[in-house]
Order: structure tokens, then C-alpha cells, then sequence
């Protein structure tokens, strides 16, 4: 009886293997033989599956996009507002070996040129996704009245946006874990100033500033 095969395991084991190739040696150091290596494949069996490395590269980040995604979703059932803005923060920092892999993987991408507009898509879309959230709960919050509210969601979301990618940035440079227990302290001062009284000269940026922020996911 010949064997059943499930394609859909088989494509997965390879990104996961593409994953850990990217923790050690950066998107750039990433071969096609590389990763057959690393998942015990045929370069053949990879090129079975993808078109060439860069396809590789954009599915292998579309699925950590995925799995940021269902965390997100799972943490922040049933929540709203500031609850919800607090679990999908957590979500995302490198607070443990998954989340640190994920900052590990999306930093990989950034500062790359010439990557395939495969991969400059699902960068886009990552963080277009991050930047929603982000906006949705705020909106939330605000209308509420959990946040000040002289402050812009939009702008905000920008905020969290910078703050929380400088702390994935960090966790890269700084492994020990007390820096993982700083990373909260310094997302909870971001949050009390949110819910703080306005100040005296308002440091809110106006709605119609410029907040473009390039990068790809958070």
C-alpha cells in the first residue's frame, strides 16, 4: 500500500527548518542546500515545493506572521480596550524562546535591499496587520474612556509600534533573562502615560502629522 503522503506537513517542516537556519545565520546566509540539510531533505525535495529560495524565505515569513497572529488571537479573546492592548503586546514580546525565534526571524528581513516582492509583501502585510491591531484596541480604549482623550489611536498604535520593536531589538543584543522582565516594566510606563492626566502642553502629535514608519513586521 503505497505510503500517504501530507503535503501540507511536509511544506511545513521545511519552513520550520528554513526558521532555524534564519536564527543562526541571518535570511542572507540562507541557502536552499542549507535548509535541506537542516530538515534531512533533497535540495529536490525543496524545489518540489517553492520556485526558487526567495519563495521560501516569504512563505517561511508568512508563517510566523500566522502563528503572531493566532497567539494574538487566542490571548485577547474576550478582551477589549487596555486588556486587550495588554495581551496582544504580550503576544508579541520576546518574553520567552517562541516569541524571542519570531523577533529572531522578523529582524533577519529588515534593512535587506534587493529581496523579491514576495517577501516585501508579506513584510508589509505583517506589519499592516501589527499596526491594526494595535489601532483597533486603542480605539477601543479611548472610546471608553481608558485612555486620555487628547490622544490620537492612529498615532498611538505608531508609538507602540517604535517601542515595541525597540525592545524586541534589544532582547537580540541583550539575552539574559532580566532584561525580559524589564521589557514589561518599560511597556507598563509606556501604558501609565496613556491613561495619565493631559499635559499642561500637549504632547500628543496632531492627527495629521506625518507617522509614516517603514519596516516590514513589528
Amino acid at each position: 500500500m503505497p505510503k500517504i503522503v501530507d503535503r501540507d506537513v511536509q511544506r511545513e517542516e521545511v519552513l520550520l527548518a528554513t526558521w532555524r537556519r534564519i536564527a543562526r545565520h541571518g535570511a542572507a546566509g540562507v541557502t536552499i542546500r542549507g535548509i535541506a540539510e537542516e530538515a534531512g531533505v533533497s535540495t529536490g525535495f525543496i524545489t518540489h515545493y517553492f520556485r526558487d529560495k526567495d519563495e521560501v524565505l516569504a512563505a517561511a515569513l508568512q508563517l510566523c506572521n500566522e502563528r503572531v497572529s493566532e497567539r494574538v488571537a487566542a490571548r485577547g479573546q474576550g478582551l477589549a480596550g487596555m486588556a486587550a492592548l495588554r495581551a496582544l503586546i504580550d503576544a508579541v514580546l520576546p518574553l520567552d524562546e517562541e516569541r524571542f525565534l519570531t523577533w529572531q526571524i522578523w529582524l533577519s528581513f529588515w534593512g535587506r535591499s534587493g529581496v523579491g516582492e514576495p517577501l516585501r509583501r508579506e513584510q508589509r502585510r505583517g506589519r499592516e496587520s501589527w499596526r491594526g491591531a494595535l489601532h483597533r484596541v486603542l480605539g477601543e480604549a479611548h472610546r471608553a474612556g481608558e485612555i486620555r482623550p487628547d490622544l490620537d489611536p492612529s498615532y498611538e498604535a505608531e508609538r507602540l509600534i517604535v517601542l515595541v520593536g525597540g525592545i524586541g531589538l534589544q532582547s537580540q543584543m541583550q539575552r539574559p533573562r532580566s532584561f525580559r522582565r524589564r521589557a514589561w516594566s518599560y511597556v507598563e510606563a509606556h501604558l501609565d502615560g496613556l491613561m495619565g492626566p493631559a499635559p499642561r502642553s500637549g504632547a500628543a502629535l496632531p492627527a495629521d502629522s506625518d507617522t509614516t514608519v517603514t519596516g516590514g513586521s513589528p
